[in-house]
């Protein structure tokens, strides 16, 4: 029996438990003098969070994936679904500077026709002025927009690949504590709660959303799910949780289990703090990534170069286009913007209900079927 404790059952006052059935994994202590039967985690605990999650996907804006993918083609899908398809390429974040470099086209190639204002020679100096401008800038400008591109998509690739190593840590974690932490049921379970807690908590600390009980509904109490809100650092607050119930554990103490299992059960308590510390590694990751964007310096002067160049397209393309110059560099501006538009879309993908933007919902709910999954594998072993 466990040491008497006036409170309900909690992490930081139980003192001690003994095993009384092994095949059904049971505790009992006496709390204010009266026997209470530890009932074991139950695969079905997670089954409100995973609907929770499920719905989350479902509300307007919700997610990246909606449905059929909210109606957007997969960048997988073919040319056609992809080409003629205007969603998801953030247009609207370069509606006006389009619509200024489209306008000046056509003040410009409307000044010229429609008056005897004629600013070009017949001395050559347009035409060399067009190959420096063709081979010069353009060139130029198309390679610094490739590099912002690139560092955007990298940006993108860390965050997906910073996600996935968490997941596989998690379910590293709840796999193994599992089996090797039969020896305290109540212990185990914490951990297994609060590990589930942790990518809920790391997703709505990313998107700086408060965390609800209906997130955690079933994996931890009103009270538990209170504090981790309260905390600055969800997620730190749920990795010391953690740390808290896998101390006793893995404890080699003289009066509970022997201390020739002292080395194999610190290289057990080793290998769980590793799986812990790289997710909490990747979660720090993560949040850098959102922190740190591209340096201003230089954002800004690509953009202003980008914003001259378009702009002086006109000038340049009329003596050669006449009208058609009109058309010639509103989809020139168009494909042109529309690479910064994509790199602005990318840079930070955590945002809820882009198009773009890593599933994060879809990434917890991948873990708490996993999770699930693993309880009730053990449940049917144990």
């Amino acid at each position: 029996q466990a040491a008497a404790s006036t409170r309900t059952i909690k992490p930081d006052h139980r003192k001690g438990f003994e095993k009384i059935n092994k095949k059904v994994i049971m505790e009992t202590a006496v709390v204010a003098d009266k026997a209470v039967v530890y009932e074991p985690i139950d695969h079905t605990q997670f089954d409100h969070v995973i609907e929770y999650l499920k719905g989350e996907k479902l509300v307007a804006g919700g997610c990246t994936i909606k449905g059929e993918n909210g109606g957007y083609p997969k960048g997988s899908d073919g040319w056609l679904a992809t080409v003629f398809h205007l969603g998801g390429r953030n247009m609207e974040s370069i509606c006006w500077p389009w619509l200024i470099v489209t306008a000046n086209a056509v003040f410009w190639t409307v000044l010229v026709e429609s008056t005897d204002i004629n600013p070009y020679d017949a001395n050559g100096i347009a035409r060399n002025w067009n190959t420096v401008y063709s081979y010069g800038l353009s060139a130029t400008l198309s390679l610094l927009l490739a590099f912002r591109l690139n560092r955007s998509i990298l940006r993108y690739w860390e965050g997906m690949m910073a996600w996935g190593t968490i997941t596989i840590n998690i379910r590293s974690l709840v796999s193994s504590i599992l089996i090797h932490g039969r020896d305290i049921p109540h212990h185990r379970d914490q951990i297994v709660g609060w590990t589930a807690a942790m990518a809920i908590a790391a997703k709505k600390e990313i998107r700086e959303y408060e965390i609800t009980c209906d997130d955690l509904r079933g994996i931890l109490t009103d009270e538990q799910c209170y504090a981790l809100d309260a905390a600055p650092m969800s997620s730190l607050y749920a990795a010391n949780e953690i740390r808290y119930h896998l101390k006793p554990l893995f404890d080699v103490r003289p009066d509970y289990n022997h201390s020739a299992l002292s080395p194999a059960r610190s290289g057990e308590m080793r290998q769980h703090e590793r799986y812990l510390d790289a997710i909490i590694a990747n979660i720090g990751k993560v949040h850098n990534l959102k922190q740190t964007p591209l340096p201003l310096v230089y954002v800004a002067h690509l953009r202003t170069f980008l914003i001259i160049y378009l702009l002086s397209l006109p000038y340049t393309l009329f003596k050669l286009w006449s009208w058609g110059t009109i058309p010639i560099v509103a989809v020139t501006a168009w494909l042109m913007l529309g690479i910064e538009a994509a790199s602005m879309e990318v840079e930070s993908p955590f945002e809820k209900g882009h198009v773009n933007d890593l599933d994060l919902d879809n990434y917890c709910l991948t873990i708490m079927l996993d999770i699930k999954q693993l309880v009730a594998d053990f449940q049917k072993s144990s």
